[in-house]
């Protein structure tokens, strides 16, 4: 029997009451997939991926995923890790429950989750894949398998998710990003989130104590005049289906095909309706 799909869904407690909503709408999803939901909550100065906003886990959200058998997935991506840190280990024992992720890019982190709290999977984060090669590398390939050694899942760089070298890894334990925005090969890729996690750690609340504009410049894309809403169009020309980015029904059934099960959907940044629209654009319903 093939294995289940699972979908990993952004905005677990900054966008929780649309998704629960979107969860009651359409109950019979709940039978056909797996869930997992992450987002990057308390302020915690393990968080990455964005910078920290005002964000607390709400107990009745929680209670509504694990009521639903939807699992929870904590975005600890910085790659500056105190493992003392107060914040940080509150959540790791909060959420300490089997088939709970916690997502990383750090070595050390998740040696230490794994000897104090035994009970979470680990995916390796999308960004932890500073510069790569398109076409996918000698390099690349070793670094990919060396991680499905120590990891139960991998997010990789949407650039490599049709590159023919792909289906010789183990495709299972890849979780492939449907919705990316970035440019192609980003040449700030490493920088821009090695940007935001620094930002994660130096305030505790760095939209209000930083400001909105040093934010704002930080974490949106530093190509000038690229809308990250259109995509790169001219690499799309280019590479048509071959194409990482914004997946299509048919593309993703395309990487089905080689295994994959296990999709993740972003858009903790995305206003109310954008992230509506997201769900119903990119979620296949049938």
């Amino acid at each position: 029997m093939a294995d289940k799909v699972r979908y990993n869904l952004s905005g677990a407690y900054s966008k929780y009451k649309q998704l629960m909503m979107f969860f009651f709408k359409r109950k019979h999803l709940l039978d056909k997939y797996e869930f997992t939901v992450y987002d990057g909550i308390n302020n915690c100065k393990w968080n990455g991926g964005r910078i920290n906003r005002d964000i607390t886990d709400h107990q009745a959200a929680t209670e509504f995923y694990y009521r639903n058998n939807i699992n929870i997935a904590l975005t600890f991506t910085n790659p500056i890790i105190d493992t003392g840190d107060v914040v940080g280990n509150e959540l790791l024992e909060k959420f300490h429950k089997k088939g709970n992720y916690i997502i990383s890019r750090s070595d050390e982190l998740q040696q230490y989750v794994k000897a104090e709290f035994p009970l979470y999977k680990h995916t390796r984060s999308i960004t932890s894949f500073g510069r790569i090669s398109v076409p996918m590398s000698d390099f690349d390939l070793d670094r990919y398998r060396e991680l499905e050694t120590r990891y139960d899942v991998i997010v990789p760089r949407c650039e490599h998710v049709f590159d023919p070298r792909f289906k010789d890894l183990d495709t299972k334990k890849y979780e492939v990003l449907v919705n990316d925005t970035c440019i192609y090969n980003c040449p700030y890729y490493e920088e821009h989130f090695n940007a935001i996690a620094l930002q994660n750690t130096l305030y505790d609340k760095p939209w209000e104590e930083a400001g909105h504009t040093c934010m704002h410049s930080i974490e949106e894309c530093w190509i000038p005049s690229f809308n990250p809403d259109e995509g790169h169009e001219p690499t799309r020309k280019k590479y048509g289906d071959n194409y990482g980015f914004d997946l299509s029904r048919e593309q993703q059934q395309k990487l089905r095909d080689v295994g994959v099960h296990q999709f993740k959907i972003a858009g903790r940044e995305m206003t109310y309706d954008d992230f509506e629209s997201s769900l119903n654009k990119y979620f296949p319903i049938d």
